[in-house]
């Protein structure tokens, strides 16, 4: 594992409109699900309300939103506060569209991985959140690092270089079962990230106006895979870090 990391994760709500919400409600019968619930897990049909990473070398958490999702905030400065008792301060900054918060996390990724030894590091990522950021960047036609997550998503799982994927990681590549990330995080000494939110919520908190919060959940997220990968390399020196409430 390499320890010039940018820990990331997202956070989506189906995509739905009055014109295609029929044809997702059909597909969603199919699984026994609601439209919303179907449309949030379903890659090309799962919006990207938010995205936060941590960069382990420079110590900085960084989020971006769908400010186009609410009414007010635009911008965000998130006090964070780690388990050694020391409060991080992550700068939120707000997007005016999905596609202005791809291209921007596009950057990011393409700015991080120029640097030696650079490597992005996600929770279940190769599953989910690469094939989100590649099917809705094609959807958006932006190309900021679209080569990269696609590289990311197609390399050799059991070397990886430019992206590891912490749930292969901690199940020895398929030999245990699987569990969230939450069972490690706490496994692990650490706290549950779901502790006032999880998934299936982000759709009500984004329809009440409430993304502010569903920022605060996905830095927890990013903070408790940041905690997960550095148990396992030896390098923790928390066990617990999580957002302010």
């Amino acid at each position: 594992m390499k320890h010039n990391a940018l820990v990331f994760d997202l956070e989506t709500i189906a995509d739905l409109t009055p014109e295609n919400r029929d044809g997702i409600a059909g597909l969603a019968k199919g699984r026994d699900m609601t439209p919303e619930a179907y449309g949030g897990l379903c890659p090309p049909l799962a919006r990207v309300v938010c995205i936060s990473w941590f960069d382990l070398a420079a110590q900085k958490l960084g989020a971006l939103f769908d400010a186009s999702l609410c009414a007010g905030e635009y911008s965000v400065s998130m006090d964070i506060e780690a388990g050694s008792g020391d409060i991080r301060t992550c700068e939120v900054q707000g997007c005016d569209s999905e596609a202005h918060l791809l291209k921007q996390f596009g950057r990011v990724v393409e700015q991080h991985l120029v640097r030696p030894q650079a490597q992005l590091v996600t929770y279940n990522g190769r599953g989910f959140d690469f094939p989100v950021l590649i099917h809705r960047s094609i959807k958006h036609r932006v190309i900021e690092g679209r080569e990269l997550f696609m590289k990311a998503v197609g390399e050799n799982r059991y070397r990886p270089l430019i992206h590891l994927d912490l749930q292969d990681a901690v199940t020895f590549y398929g030999a245990a079962s699987r569990f969230p990330l939450a069972a490690y995080a706490i496994g692990y000494g650490g706290r549950s990230p779901k502790h006032e939110l999880d998934g299936s919520k982000v759709w009500g908190a984004v329809q009440s106006g409430q993304i502010i919060d569903v920022v605060r959940y996905c830095v927890g997220d990013v903070l408790a895979t940041a905690h997960v990968y550095l148990c396992m390399n030896g390098l923790a020196t928390s066990p617990d870090s999580r957002p302010n409430a």
